[in-house]
């Protein structure tokens, strides 16, 4: 009995040994990619103006805003995103060589707009209306989509088809057997990314608003996989 109790051990570490020998792993990563075409745009403007006194600096702004906000009641937008509600007055100042100190210009007032545009043919119509009603800085279009959370899942299966076609290569350059994944791990969300359209230039007349054609949204993935290999 002391026998067994003294090589029981010694022959079971033998054996992990030689497991751990023969164990061998490929760790491959994969990307993929999946394009769909935007449904809605996000638009985003601020208005701001410098004025003596806060209460005058508001009131301009305020009156840019309301001009704003009755052009776009004729736009297809969805009413659930639109945000106006946001004002941020504070003081201006501006270095003086001469007094060398900061001399006080003013109060900055700034009020920031943005809303969902449910038709993308009219975003020439809104940023053209922005911009005549007074907006003093207007952001790029944002393009989004309702499908982006489908288009992923199906970029994540060609990140996993990509990795899995790179482990197989080096399996059979290896001379191994390429097992079943051991680990399969996956970055963040990245948001989609906007793919320009390559089209010609359309004429117009100069009361057209112009138009604003966008490309399709590109949703990227990306795995990294360890796989089992056997000899």
């Amino acid at each position: 009995m002391k026998t067994w109790i003294l090589w029981m051990p010694m022959a079971i570490a033998a054996s992990f040994f030689a497991l751990t020998a023969n164990a061998q792993t490929i760790s491959v990563e994969g990307k993929g990619s999946v394009e769909i075409d935007p449904e809605y745009a996000t638009l985003s403007a601020s208005v701001s103006h410098t004025a003596k006194t806060a209460g005058e600096a508001q009131a301009i702004v305020d009156g840019v805003m309301n001009r704003l906000l009755d052009g776009i009641d004729s736009l297809p937008i969805e009413e659930t995103t639109l945000d106006a509600g946001q004002l941020r007055i504070q003081p201006r100042y501006s270095w003086s060589p001469a007094t060398e100190t900061q001399e006080f210009q003013g109060y900055e007032a700034t009020r920031e707009l943005s809303f969902r545009l449910l038709e993308l043919d009219s975003v020439g119509d809104a940023l053209q209306l922005l911009s005549r009603e007074g907006a003093t800085n207007v952001s790029t279009p944002v393009y989004g989509s309702s499908k982006t959370a489908g288009a992923r899942a199906r970029a994540l299966a060609r990140a996993f088809a990509s990795a899995k076609a790179d482990a197989s290569a080096l399996a059979e350059a290896a001379g191994l057997t390429l097992g079943t994944p051991d680990n399969i791990s996956t970055s963040g969300r990245n948001p989609p990314i906007f793919r320009a359209a390559n089209r010609g230039a359309v004429a117009m007349s100069a009361e057209m608003a112009p138009r604003y054609e966008p490309g399709q949204l590109s949703v990227s993935a990306s795995v990294s996989v360890v796989f089992s290999a056997n000899p």
